[in-house]
């Protein structure tokens, strides 16, 4: 079993509280038998339930699926995966955000991509709200036909959209880098977040 995630990602560094408000999500899938789209599904029904069970009141709201990913959402994509590791640029040297992707109407838009790139979330720039692009790669062969890998890589993907950085520690769903071989998932089949992860969501997105 191979779980491989993200190295690289946008997010606000410290907590600052923000409205405790759902949030929409929107599935980019090149098809409906994508073997990636049920285990997304679980992703986001597992950070649904993480969400209820430290009492915060944020939820991904049911996600809208489309079938047809547009070719400007992809190499929007693909030059936000060129990045990787690189320094940060100035604003007007960032990438222009395809319309398509500006005027979904979604805080998320998950692309389950048709390309071999690096899984990672990204904080859209020049926006006026919270919204990410989280980008999965296409399934490798080594992978293929593995939902816990897919599930495990969108759940991790997510938390980044929540804030969650990287942690040391091996065996959770944040780790950077990580020992699945190792761990034991919880009875939902995700590894678990960290107490601290935990208390981090409750502060950043209060209770109900």
């Amino acid at each position: 079993m191979k779980i491989v995630v993200c190295v690289f990602l946008v997010v606000a560094h410290g907590i600052s509280t923000v409205s405790a408000t759902d949030r929409s999500v929107v599935i980019l899938v090149p098809s409906p038998s994508d073997d990636r789209l049920p285990p997304a599904k679980d992703a986001i029904a597992f950070w649904n339930q993480m969400l209820a069970d430290v009492g915060s009141a944020t939820r991904l709201l049911r996600p809208a699926v489309v079938f047809e990913t547009p070719r400007s959402v992809e190499n929007y994509a693909r030059l936000i995966a060129q990045r990787v590791g690189r320094l940060p640029v100035p604003d007007e040297l960032e990438p222009e955000i395809p319309s398509t992707l500006r005027n979904l109407n979604a805080d998320i838009v998950l692309l389950l991509s048709g390309q071999d790139v690096m899984s990672y979330a990204w904080a859209l720039p020049h926006t006026e709200s919270d919204r990410y692009l989280v980008v999965i790669r296409k399934v490798r062969s080594l992978d293929r036909g593995d939902p816990m890998v897919s599930r495990h890589v969108v759940a991790h993907e997510l938390g980044h959209t929540f804030g969650l950085l990287h942690n040391e520690d091996s065996h959770t769903l944040m780790c950077g880098p990580c020992q699945p071989l190792t761990a034991e998932s919880d009875a939902r089949g995700f590894l678990p977040l960290t107490a601290a992860e935990r208390i981090y969501l409750l502060e950043r997105y209060g209770t109900r």
